[in-house]
């Protein structure tokens, strides 16, 4: 960290505001105790929550009433003089746990999500995709991306807030992940956020697993391999956070004033063998229909043959085993009309391998084999999506100089993560995931 952080969990609070429905900002720093914003790796759209100690009658006084549509602007940072501000915009879903403390005074939490969110709730798409020779299912995500998510609506909602001073950082799009293989499809009256999930299954990639996601961070928003995920260097560069018992005496990192020192762990997950059994980690069957050939095929997926060609975070192999058909999938099949004399003339495009489900199953549950939940002094550099690496030391000696604990540190995956900033800290809670130990 640069000289100007002070201490750990340093930050630069810069606006927090709310602009009412006549469109007049607000200053909203003195009555906010707390505000986090939340993202997950699993959810199309970030979050934002205030907690708010409200002594001046706030919520009745706006502009036609707290109700709704409102627009909160923040603009915050790590306190680095290399990294850049944070500057979000969200829209005001309503106010929930409304208390009357004392006689003029009351705390509520008013909750907020993208704008984005907003623009696509209430539509439906009907609409084929593809042409007549198909398109990657990365270009039709683009296609939806641009004509319902961050459509000319919304960018000229973020155009009006620009010219006011409130210019946000997220851009549009990252589609770094291409896709393989034509498709073409009608999209039934989907919402845009359906639509792009039954194509995040649909599609296939390079990555052997394939399990496609779409999401949202302080950078944008994001259709991105799991597997390419996994592969991409830790964050932030060089760095590693450490996690150290409270009776563990050291200086470490004193020069950087304990930035990447963990406060606090929570360990919701150290494997699970009736899980890893039952839920298709080890084996699952899979019986692929051909009802126009009245025909099937039966495939059976074992983990031990298709682990090695996983993208790993950690590279050891899970033990244990499961039968067969501890998990079977049905799922229906054109697989080779597109060769065959009676229906080669429909000129079929071939359905996404349904043999991709059994291994997306395993895929998640190699990667998911621990989960954590760690706190650390606030960064805003940070985003579900990216890798950190965590050095635990052993849990049964402090001696420094010990080696680490091989089967908690490593390579992990930011799934969940909440940026928690109060009048006086700045803390991040990140929900980690990782497959293996760093050794056997």
């Amino acid at each position: 960290m640069s000289e100007n952080y002070r201490f750990p969990g340093d930050f630069s609070l810069e606006s927090l505001e709310l602009i009412d429905k006549a469109g007049a900002p607000i200053n909203i720093l003195p009555l906010v105790l707390e505000f986090s914003i939340l993202q997950d790796l699993f959810q199309p759209f970030m979050r934002i929550e205030l907690a708010v100690n409200d002594s001046a009658g706030f919520a009745s006084a706006v502009s036609k009433g707290l109700s709704g549509g409102e627009i909160i602007y923040v603009s915050f940072k790590t306190s680095d003089s290399e990294l850049k501000p944070v500057k979000m915009l969200f829209s005001v879903n309503g106010v929930k746990d409304r208390v009357r403390n004392t006689t003029g005074n009351e705390s509520y939490n008013i909750e907020g999500v993208s704008l984005e969110h907003f623009n696509i709730i209430d539509k439906k798409i009907s609409k084929a995709y593809g042409g007549s020779s198909g398109k990657k299912i990365t270009e039709i995500v683009q296609a939806i991306f641009d004509e319902f998510i961050m459509n000319e609506d919304i960018k000229s909602v973020y155009s009006f807030f620009k010219k006011e001073g409130k210019e946000i950082t997220k851009t549009g799009l990252e589609t770094t992940d291409t896709t393989t293989g034509l498709h073409k499809c009608v999209i039934p009256r989907y919402n845009p956020i359906e639509a792009i999930r039954y194509l995040c299954e649909e599609g296939v990639d390079t990555d052997v697993a394939s399990k496609l996601l779409f999401y949202e961070t302080f950078k944008g928003f994001h259709f991105r391999s799991l597997g390419k995920l996994v592969e991409e260097e830790p964050k932030p560069k060089d760095e590693e956070f450490l996690y150290h018992p409270s009776a563990y005496d050291t200086t470490a990192y004193e020069g950087g004033k304990n930035a990447f020192f963990i406060k606090t762990v929570d360990r919701l997950k150290e494997s699970d063998l009736t899980n890893q059994m039952t839920d298709g980690l080890f084996s699952a069957t899979t019986i692929a229909l051909d009802p126009l050939r009245k025909d099937f095929n039966t495939t059976v997926y074992r983990y031990k043959d298709e682990v090695e060609r996983f993208s790993k975070l950690n590279k050891f192999v899970i033990p244990g085993g499961a039968d067969d058909n501890s998990i079977v999938h049905l799922k229906t099949s054109r697989k080779g009309h597109d060769t065959d004399a009676v229906f080669a003339k429909e000129n079929p495009l071939q359905k996404r391998d349904v043999l991709k489900d059994p291994i997306r199953d395993s895929y998640l549950k190699h990667l998911t084999n621990n989960v954590i939940i760690v706190t650390v002094p606030g960064n805003s550099e940070l985003n579900v999506g990216d890798t950190i690496t965590i050095r635990f030391t052993p849990a049964t000696s402090f001696e420094e100089g010990k080696e680490e604990d091989k089967y908690t540190s490593g390579k992990y995956l930011i799934t969940k993560c909440r940026h928690v900033v109060t009048k006086r800290m700045y803390d991040t809670v990140l929900e980690c995931v990782k497959d293996t130990g760093t050794e056997e």
